[in-house]
């Protein structure tokens, strides 16, 4: 089995697809020839019977009539016997192979035998007679040459038969696989040359005739999905889900392309900055205030570096679709809790006079769902600092308010602020990385990737996140995260 395993790994799909079509058609056709030959053999015989019969019946009836006066003569090929009940034999046409009749069975019931002699084989019928005197019996033998030599003849006819169908069969096999996988080829091309024209090894070539097909020519040419077939079988099925898996991997590059552009773009001006601040407290080395002017400048640039670096890192993390852990309903509550705290210090630190309170649900539940404490408390973190950044930049005082609460699925969080809200046209870029209402890449603002962080969070959690923004009158971010089944 080993063997034949390893033969048929080395085979192409069309060759196991044939060489299997083969097997089944040959064990069909033996099967077949088998059966046929059997049911024309017992068909021969019944057929043998029945002319025995016929051979016997009017023996039979003129030995009903009387024994003794037998005028009718036995056709060609017909072999008839008489016995009396004394076991006398009154009158027969046997073959002298068939004779003495001890190998003939003589009963009070009709007989079906077969009998071989060294010349052929037999088949003899004896019937019994009853009468006055006792019990004749009629004996008629019949040679089985012709049912053997037409048994021999429709045998080869069918073995001849059987391998052309087999061989028929085999090839119309071959012909249907190559059909059938043809689309296979031409998607695996077509993924070749998408492999190609993702990697860029295709060179520029030079032509014959000495024009230069260079790599963008090629490029042009290359197909930009897999074709699907016209019929939507289950080739066609593959295609559509080897697209859906092509669209997501160009997606997937094209983002890494850009985290890699943003957040070298994103790094280049605060490493520009603190390259002058650190010249700058060069020149001021003989005056020390100027000199701890620019440390602490060069200090806050570091710590955006750091915060940069470290959301960078989370966004990565996150991405990684590692183990979230889980927190359940108390957790929740503590959590944002926490965080209240911690914004009310960060609003007060930063000279911001904002309002920061909280709500949640008197009503407990145990269940639990699929974002740890901690992440959680980053979540509410992120969402209320951007609330209070655009409040202390618009308004200067305002109030945000977290309200945590359940329902028989999920947890529903929702941060509402009534600073100056997102411009409708930022709303679907919102949770972009990168993306902040003031496009200028030298803002000290932030980085872009609070909202980032937080939709990557939500949606790692299965969860879903909606923002409802009203110019110059506020934010709602509403968030659903649903319980674990566990």
């Amino acid at each position: 089995m080993n063997w034949i395993r390893a033969l048929s790994g080395r085979l192409s799909i069309t060759a196991r697809i044939t060489a299997g079509s083969f097997v089944v058609a040959l064990l069909i056709a033996a099967v077949a020839v088998v059966g046929i030959r059997a049911g024309v053999s017992v068909i021969l015989d019944n057929a043998t019977v029945t002319l025995l019969e016929h051979d016997a019946e009017p023996f039979t009836q003129q030995v009903s009539k009387n024994p003794r006066d037998i005028d009718t003569v036995p056709g060609e090929g017909q072999y008839v016997a008489i016995v009396s009940p004394a076991g006398k034999v009154v009158m027969t046409s046997l073959p002298k192979s068939l004779r003495p009749f001890g190998r003939i069975q003589l009963a009070n019931h009709e007989t079906i035998s077969k009998v071989s002699t060294p010349e052929r084989d037999y088949t003899v019928r004896s019937a019994p007679v009853v009468r006055a005197d006792g019990v004749w019996h009629i004996v008629t033998a019949r040679s089985g040459d012709a049912n053997e030599l037409v048994l021999g003849r429709l045998s080869a006819a069918l073995i001849v038969g059987a391998a052309a169908l087999v061989g028929f069969f085999a090839l119309a096999s071959f012909i249907l696989a190559r059909a059938a996988l043809r689309p296979v080829n031409v998607m695996r091309r077509q993924a070749d040359q998408l492999a190609r024209q993702q990697s860029g090894t295709e060179r520029v070539a030079v032509a014959s005739g000495g024009r230069i097909a260079g790599d963008q020519e090629r490029r042009a040419a290359a197909p930009e999905l897999l074709e699907v077939p016209p019929v939507r079988d289950e080739l066609a099925a593959l295609a559509v889900t080897l697209n859906g898996l092509i669209e997501g991997l160009r997606a997937s590059a094209d983002r890494e392309k850009q985290l890699v552009s943003d957040a070298s773009h994103e790094l280049r001006t605060p490493l520009a900055v603190l390259r002058g601040e650190l010249e700058l407290a060069e020149l001021d080395a003989g005056d020390p205030d100027a000199l701890l002017s620019d440390i602490r400048q060069a200090q806050q640039t570091v710590l955006r570096l750091s915060t940069l670096a470290t959301n960078l890192l989370e966004l990565s993390r996150i991405d990684a679709h590692g183990d979230r852990g889980s927190a359940s309903w108390p957790e929740l509550e503590n959590e944002l809790a926490a965080a209240i705290d911690r914004m009310r210090q960060a609003s007060a630190v930063r000279r911001i006079p904002c309002t920061i309170d909280f709500e949640v649900s008197d009503v407990p539940t145990h269940r639990a769902v699929a974002l740890s404490g901690q992440e959680f408390g980053r979540v509410v973190d992120n969402l209320i600092s951007n609330s209070i950044t655009a409040i202390g930049a618009a308004k200067g005082a305002g109030t945000v308010t977290a309200r945590l609460g359940h329902d028989e699925s999920s947890v529903c969080l929702s941060i509402v602020d009534d600073g100056p809200g997102m411009p409708s046209d930022f709303v679907p870029v919102a949770f972009d990385r990168f993306t902040r209402v003031d496009a200028a890449r030298n803002t000290t603002t932030g980085s872009g990737l609070g909202l980032a962080i937080v939709a990557g969070l939500v949606d790692a959690a299965h969860g879903e996140i909606r923002l409802t923004s009203t110019p110059g009158e506020g934010l709602t971010v509403d968030i659903t995260l649903p319980f674990t089944s566990h």
